[in-house]
């Protein structure tokens, strides 16, 4: 298990103390754009604009800025491309890289549209009609997955380029010559390369999610037959899954691209996680081999990007790397997982591995730790991520 810190009463008060400035700082990340008549949460000053692979920030969000929070749903549904795809990005700056108000040069998703906004709907209380929108932009989605990111018809969901998935710098995503953005910055676009198409198991893992999402909202607005055929499409993807992507000698999934498995083992199993497609006997199993060990993830402050024992590790820790570090982004949403699997324990000895970084090393909340020290690595700083995992720290003490 992860160690669980333990804190004097001085530490506690310290912590304490941060909170308000910290508070202030996740709601100095809300602001307004000029394409969209509410403010919202952007990631940190050096991401600008909102991300759609961040949208499970505003499930923490909810708690501090309610309207906030539903406004960064809806806006991603405004501005839904005609053919389904959903922007990675809406920017709140426009310049020689982001020249319009939304942006689709790659997918760009982990938690599920479908689900993030049902549940930040659920708890703001949103209607019938948001509920109705939700449903239909989620499933022009999935319309456009199963048309644009399945040409083999494995029934798999196929990665195209590194930022599809925002591993930034990862092997997993770039070796073979993988570009950074789609052809023609266009996700529809799969680069001419030998090994293309890549199925993905965290593409696959959201769109399993998402399906589960639907079914759920089907059947919510009184449609029993759309939410049988959803959960009928989910099952149907795990199942290829796991014909296609499992290991059974490693017990992991990997990426499968023209060669084979792509053997890297990062942090994308925890997409499977994040998305409920292993049940808790094979949760248990892969968490045990591999997170409950100090020679993968279960390094001094986990959960790194890559498994310390993949040759593929960078110990270099470059600044924004997917390819080492530990990203606040994973331990945000493994706050989500580690409940729904009832590791509760755990998510509080995550929680407080990262304030006993912050009393360590102080905080500007950068995006990034180094696994083994937890040294707070780059130069940004107020990263929402990071804020909320201070917040929801805090709370536990």
């Amino acid at each position: 298990m992860i160690r669980l810190e333990c804190f004097t009463e001085s530490e506690k008060a310290r912590l304490r103390a941060g909170v308000d400035a910290a508070k202030a700082a996740l709601l100095g990340n809300i602001r307004k754009l000029d394409q969209y008549p509410v403010p919202l949460l952007l990631v940190g000053d050096k991401y600008p604009g909102i991300w759609l692979e961040h949208n499970q920030d505003n499930l923490f969000l909810v708690e501090y800025a309610p309207e906030n929070a539903w406004a960064s749903q809806a806006a991603f549904m405004d501005f839904q491309r005609e053919d389904g795809l959903l922007p990675f990005v809406l920017p709140s700056e426009k310049g020689p890289f982001f020249t319009e108000d939304a942006h689709f040069w790659q997918v760009q998703s982990v938690y599920p549209f479908a689900r993030c906004a049902l549940e930040i709907a659920k708890a703001t209380g949103q209607g019938e009609a948001a509920l109705h929108r939700i449903y239909d932009a989620a499933a022009r989605y999935d319309q456009w997955l199963c048309r644009y990111r399945d040409r083999d018809r494995t029934g798999l969901v196929e990665m195209y380029c590194e930022y599809d998935t925002g591993h930034d710098r990862d092997p997993r995503v770039t070796d073979g010559g993988i570009p950074g953005s789609c052809p023609g910055n266009d996700a529809v676009n799969m680069p001419d390369l030998p090994l293309m198409p890549v199925l993905s198991v965290d593409l696959s893992a959201m769109t399993y999610g998402a399906r589960i999402a639907l079914a759920e909202l089907a059947g919510v607005l009184g449609k029993p037959a759309e939410s049988a055929r959803w959960r009928e499409r989910a099952a149907r993807l795990k199942e290829a899954m796991k014909k296609l992507l499992y290991d059974p000698a490693d017990d992991f999934y990997y990426d499968r691209d023209r060669n084979g498995l792509r053997r890297y083992r990062t942090e994308h199993i925890t997409r499977m996680f994040l998305n409920e497609v292993v049940d808790r006997e094979e949760f248990n199993r892969i968490y045990h081999r591999y997170f409950e060990n100090p020679a993968e993830f279960l390094t001094p402050y986990p959960f790194p990007a890559v498994s310390a024992a993949d040759p593929h590790f960078d110990r270099s820790f470059p600044r924004n790397s997917w390819a080492c570090n530990t990203q606040s982004l994973t331990s945000l949403r493994a706050l989500l997982w580690l409940r729904r699997y009832g590791r509760e324990d755990e998510r509080t000895a995550l929680l407080f591995r990262y304030l006993r970084s912050f009393l360590t090393y102080g905080t500007q909340f950068q995006q990034e730790l180094n696994p083994f020290d937890g040294s707070p690595i780059g130069s940004g700083r107020n990263y929402t991520p990071t804020l909320l995992l201070y917040l929801e720290a805090v709370k536990m003490l």
